[in-house]
């Protein structure tokens, strides 16, 4: 998903404006993270991983759209604290080399699934998808359920759109926005839309170096376009594979600053049935929030609903999702 305002979608958009497109319009915080602990796999994929290995299962962060492990550096932080958590850049994106093979829902999981083994998680993990990253995850869970003890989709793109003819419409509008995107990098705005989004985000050192760098690298840029090119088609390809699994616990936030009007409704919609059909879910509904705010300055959502799935693999919170009292705000359904 690009990282766009849904309320934004009606207008037509210039090419000056494209390069904005790449990074998203979120006023974010600029708390400076914790020391970053980076590593890279013998799979060659660049990867950030910070905390200590508990009790509880290691996250995952999965980028969305035009993302990098960049992104996830105020969440990396404040998860770090309670246990082993990684973000990751795919094949191809950042300063991660290609893959080998295409930019499909499936090659993207069975990259993740390599990366894991050669992090040597062999047990269960934690997966937190943002916005296209959630179509990412939800693929990964239907096809290794035994792999994942807990799910957070944020914002997320998933297999249910299909059932929405104006949310597949939306999600072609977005094909073509992330052609113009590159075309926006071939004309050279990238620079611009890249300084615009670190400081948005208030990236600092090498996080913003980093998301600089992947923002104005053209082939990177062009794997990530190829990446959004193939949401639409993987959406069939999860649901015929069996979709989010209801047996994994499962954690929905669904941000937003219009509420009452039909885009946001829609999406909503969409969005909370991977939380419907789990055994254990909670859905948290982060009004105020934009698409990409809770990657930085609403990350308190992230962080609640990764706690409360930690708490779960450490033998607590049997009774279900926490009570109002644990809501960074808003409500949950």
């Amino acid at each position: 998903m690009i990282f766009v305002s849904w309320a934004a979608r009606p207008k037509l958009l210039t090419r000056a404006a494209t390069a904005c497109l790449l990074c998203g319009l979120a006023a974010c915080a600029s708390l400076p993270p914790s020391p970053v602990a980076t590593t890279t796999s013998p799979l060659g994929l660049y990867v950030d991983c910070r905390g200590q290995a508990a009790a509880s299962p290691t996250v995952i962060l999965e980028s969305g759209a035009f993302g990098t492990s960049a992104d996830w550096d105020f969440v990396l932080a404040d998860l770090a604290k309670g246990g082993r958590v990684c973000a990751y850049d795919r094949g191809g994106v950042g300063a991660s080399p290609p893959r080998a093979g295409d930019q499909s829902v499936t090659a993207i999981a069975h990259e993740l699934a390599g990366l894991l083994d050669r992090l040597g998680e062999t047990g269960p993990v934690i997966l937190v998808g943002h916005s296209n990253g959630a179509l990412y995850i939800e693929t990964f869970a239907a096809l290794w359920p035994n792999r994942v003890a807990g799910l957070v989709y944020v914002n997320g793109v998933t297999s249910n759109d299909l059932d929405d003819p104006a949310l597949l419409r939306y999600l072609a509008d977005e094909r073509r926005l992330s052609d113009l995107a590159v075309d926006a990098a071939d004309l050279g705005l990238a620079p611009l839309g890249a300084s615009a989004m670190v400081k948005a985000e208030g990236l600092q050192g090498e996080a913003a170096a980093r998301k600089v760098a992947a923002l104005t690298d053209l082939r990177s840029l062009r794997v990530a376009r190829d990446e959004d090119r193939a949401i639409v088609p993987g959406l069939t390809v999860t649901r015929e594979v069996g979709g989010s699994p209801p047996a994994i616990p499962t954690v929905v936030i669904v941000g937003t600053t219009r509420p009452d009007i039909f885009s946001s409704k829609a999406w909503r919609a969409a969005e909370i049935v991977p939380a419907q059909r789990a055994r254990r879910s909670w859905i948290l509904d982060a009004l105020g929030a934009t698409h990409v705010s809770p990657l930085a300055r609403d990350r308190a959502w992230i962080v609640a609903a990764v706690d409360w799935l930690r708490s779960l693999n450490e033998g607590e919170g049997a009774r279900g999702a926490p009570g109002a009292a644990a809501f960074p705000q808003g409500a949950s359904r």
